[in-house]
């Protein structure tokens, strides 16, 4: 039987398949609540107090700042946790350290374990390379790490260095999508409280759900980049 080139191409396409989604799935960053996470959270949220049965916006926003407040006040020294080692609730409780890519794993797993909807930012400035493929292959350009967290009234940015959420002046919530655009288009926000990094505020890409590009934060710690796939998607939803 003779096999046609689009007969070649699919089982190609099904061989590489069999290869290739066992081998992302197997490095994919698991957003899962362990156990142990389970009883470190409970120490972050000692003297956070509970959202109300029937919340407000305002409840949220509250409740909120303070797990960010409490996961700063666990981890307020600036040093990361070294590559290839976990950075869950139990590893930033112990070492009292982290930068921004540890304190935001640990503030979206508080918040996901209160029943919030969260998704992770990766931040990457163009200010440097003024492209946003120069800047993905560029070693040592400027990021950040934060949080988008659901509220009733839309995506809220949660920083992980500073005592900052992206309320504008009317308290109203600022996704991390209409930042970029404010400074794409030079159209200012008049935000409640200054934004506390100037990587906000100059021309900047965003990737929800990569959590690193080097692949060494989370296991099994290898050159493939950290990312959760479902978030991931995100991107072009």
């Amino acid at each position: 039987m003779k096999v046609g080139t689009r007969q070649v191409a699919l089982l190609s396409v099904g061989v590489c398949s069999l290869f290739l989604v066992p081998l992302l799935s197997y490095n994919e960053v698991d957003n899962s609540l362990s156990p142990i996470d389970r009883q470190y959270i409970s120490k972050y949220l000692v003297d956070v107090r509970s959202l109300p049965e029937k919340s407000t916006y305002e409840d949220e926003v509250d409740f909120i700042k303070s797990v960010q407040n409490a996961v700063l006040n666990v981890a307020p020294n600036n040093e990361g946790i070294p590559f290839g080692q976990q950075r869950e609730p139990k590893e930033l409780y112990e070492a009292k350290t982290g930068l921004c890519f540890d304190r935001s794993r640990v503030i979206e797993k508080v918040l996901r374990y209160s029943g919030f909807e969260v998704r992770h930012v990766f931040i990457l400035s163009l200010v440097e390379t003024g492209s946003a493929i120069k800047a993905i292959m560029t070693v040592g350009a400027s990021s950040h790490a934060v949080t988008e967290v659901f509220t009733k009234n839309g995506w809220l940015v949660v920083d992980s260095n500073a005592r900052w959420v992206s309320t504008d002046a009317e308290g109203h919530p600022t996704s991390i999508e209409k930042v970029q655009y404010s400074v794409e288009h030079s159209v200012p926000i008049q935000w409640g409280l200054k934004p506390p990094s100037p990587i906000y505020e100059a021309p900047f890409m965003f990737v929800y759900g990569m959590y690193s590009r080097h692949g060494y934060f989370y296991p099994p710690y290898n050159s493939i980049p950290d990312v959760n796939y479902g978030e991931l998607l995100q991107n072009v939803l």
